[in-house]
């Protein structure tokens, strides 16, 4: 067990997919500190929660891009995120790495997809048990 539970915000704009992945999160035994749906409501919630992590889908509410929350969040706060997204084009690729990303994973997830993806990024954020 943590010692202290890893705060994630999601930032996923559809409703159905955002409240099971965080079933998801919470199951595998994280704390979901926010949720946001847009670009800029992304870069609010990080700033207003303060989490260790953000879980980025690439293409947004609003016409928003993830990409460019996850560059400011990181930029601004020092917070990385890890990436979902069904869009894993090289040139999509290309530009997430301007956001210095944690990991990616591809859509559709499970529960062990998304937990590995999770524990890959914590280990190398050195916030994961050993």
């Amino acid at each position: 067990m943590r010692s202290r539970r890893v705060r994630i915000l999601i930032v996923e704009d559809e409703a159905i997919p955002a409240m099971l992945l965080e079933e998801m999160v919470e199951d595998l035994g994280f704390t979901v500190c926010g949720k946001a749906v847009s670009g800029p409501g992304a870069v609010m919630a990080a700033e207003d929660y303060r989490p260790d992590l953000v879980l980025m889908d690439i293409r947004l509410a609003q016409g928003t891009d993830g990409i460019d929350a996850a560059i400011e969040i990181r930029q601004r706060l020092g917070i990385p995120s890890l990436f979902m997204s069904a869009f894993s084009d090289q040139a999509t690729m290309v530009r997430a790495q301007a956001a210095q990303p944690v990991g990616f994973v591809g859509k559709p997830y499970d529960d062990a997809r998304l937990g590995a993806a999770l524990t890959a990024a914590l280990q190398g954020m050195g916030l994961a048990e050993d």
